[in-house]
């Protein structure tokens, strides 16, 4: 989604419009939930990146152990916002260092 439009805050546009709860396969849905991540970790919101985050998971679990995920975790753990609940994702999916 991200990719296909070129720049993140159009991506919000199509974004709101899915109904990713119809969306065929739990990997499909994670899927998606993984480019709303992206998207709106590039446009620096912590708390809706990891709102999509804890979708990922709940779709398919494995899915938020990919390193360009664990690497979206990190971010958010070790960046300026604190985010409730980021510690423990963050350790349930091996994004926690050390």
């Amino acid at each position: 989604m991200l990719n296909a439009l070129g720049t993140p805050d159009e991506a919000v546009r199509v974004a709101r419009r899915l109904n990713v709860d119809r969306m065929p396969t739990a990997e499909r849905r994670a899927r998606t939930w993984s480019d709303v991540a992206r998207m709106w970790n590039a446009l620096g919101d912590g708390k809706q990146t990891f709102a999509a985050l804890r979708r990922v998971e709940r779709e398919a679990p494995q899915e938020v152990r990919r390193p360009s995920l664990r690497a979206l975790t990190s971010g958010l753990l070790y960046g300026p916002t604190r985010i409730e609940g980021v510690h423990e994702f963050a350790a349930r999916t091996g994004a926690l260092a050390g």
